[in-house]
């Protein structure tokens, strides 16, 4: 790997974690935001899904303005928005509010996230790809394992307004770091004649593997939104201190950041099958015991687990698209993948809601395994392509 490269990935996967990290103030404590300002859970699980309502929408088509005129514009801008946004929940002041300000999030995050991964890509040798994309995501998760911490504390410090000055100054920080230091070549910028199903990525999904991780996807994010919903309230109405609800999902991401080196070199050297099919099973045990409550040691070794699965799956599925993507349309192809687990991130939520409203906060985990089933069914579908070391690109 040439020097400049290297160096660019270094400062790329810097700004990912500090975005990362900042979201990682907000995340333990916004439910409790949201429901101070008298949301139920139906409610609660609408606005937190309001997020992926708009990234949703938008992912696909900024995944493929990045395939033609260059990923940094698109880290820069959404690094810029997401760090203006953040600041304004401070004035919302209704939920109406609140969920509008949400949606704007959402647009910030689509603009970085397919851009930031297909860059990464880019730049990474096919041989290298998993074990580089494991590095990528441990030292992102490295904020979402700080954030909450360092969250809690800006909580005790200064109550709500706290964590989001310190979302929305990390993102800006993010922004001038991609600013100053990438000089991108935009020699990849694929033809203007593409059709535009393929230059958004739509076209992708006629290939089989491509609809089962995307399904893996949706599965996953489903259970995410689930969990980040539903947890922290169970948790404060376990007892849990809300300055130590963070230490949960700082358990979950460290165990995930320790793993993602060693899988990423797991699945270039054994394919990406097994490490996806593992990955999803043990997340689904973690969720199953995680429906049954208990004391704040008991969340600790559970979100734990959790981490083990998420962080076993998480680089193979994302190198996995990426094998089956031409560099001409990858970050197309990286933002249909992150959008179908957008859609599962915005039913999770509200499925959640509704559901610990009439039946309690430990069924939506129950609902939740049952979705991960669906999941562990498409990695055992997955071809015997995607078990193979360092498979050629299809698309």
């Amino acid at each position: 790997m040439e020097k400049i490269a290297r160096r660019d990935l270094i400062v790329v996967a810097a700004a990912g974690t500090i975005v990362i990290m900042g979201l990682g103030f907000i995340i333990p404590l916004f439910p409790i935001y949201v429901t101070q300002k008298g949301a139920n859970n139906l409610q609660l699980g609408l606005i937190i899904s309001g997020f992926t309502i708009s990234q949703f929408l938008v992912q696909p088509f900024f995944g493929g303005l990045s395939d033609r005129f260059g990923r940094k514009p698109f880290m820069l801008g959404g690094m810029v928005c997401y760090g203006l946004v953040a600041f304004l929940y401070i004035f919302a002041e209704t939920l109406t509010q609140v969920f509008f300000v949400r949606l704007l999030h959402g647009v910030a995050a689509g603009m970085i996230w397919p851009a930031l991964a297909a860059f990464v890509i880019d730049q990474s040798p096919l041989e290298k790809r998993g074990e580089i994309i494991g590095i990528l995501s441990a030292v992102e998760m490295l904020g979402f394992a700080i954030g909450p911490f360092l969250g809690g504390v800006l909580y005790g410090w200064g109550g709500m307004d706290f964590p989001f000055w310190g979302c929305s100054l990390l993102a800006c920080s993010s922004a001038l770091m991609i600013w100053s230091f990438i000089q991108e070549n935009n020699s990849f910028a694929p033809q203007n004649f593409l059709p535009w199903k393929e230059r958004y990525g739509f076209s992708s999904l006629r290939i089989a593997d491509v609809r089962l991780l995307c399904l893996i996807g949706f599965a996953e994010a489903f259970v995410w939104g689930t969990i980040i919903t539903v947890l922290p309230v169970m948790a404060t109405n376990l007892g849990i201190l809300p300055e130590r609800i963070g230490w949960l999902f700082t358990s979950y991401f460290l165990v995930f950041i320790i793993l993602q080196r060693p899988v990423g070199r797991w699945s270039d050297r054994q394919g990406r099958k097994k490490p996806i099919l593992w990955g999803i099973i043990i997340y689904t045990v973690a969720v199953i015991l995680l429906s049954l409550g208990g004391s704040l040691l008991y969340l600790l070794l559970v979100l734990a687990l959790a981490g083990a699965g998420l962080g076993i799956y998480s680089p193979s599925a994302r190198v996995a698209i990426a094998d089956l993507s031409s560099a001409e349309v990858r970050g197309a192809n990286m933002g249909i993948f992150f959008t179908t687990r957008m859609v599962g991130f915005f039913l999770g939520p509200n499925v959640a809601g509704l559901i610990a409203d009439r039946f309690g906060q430990g069924f939506p985990f129950l609902i939740g395994a049952v979705v991960l089933g669906m999941g562990i069914w498409a990695s055992l579908t997955l071809s015997n392509k995607l078990a193979q070391k360092n498979i050629s690109s299809l698309a």
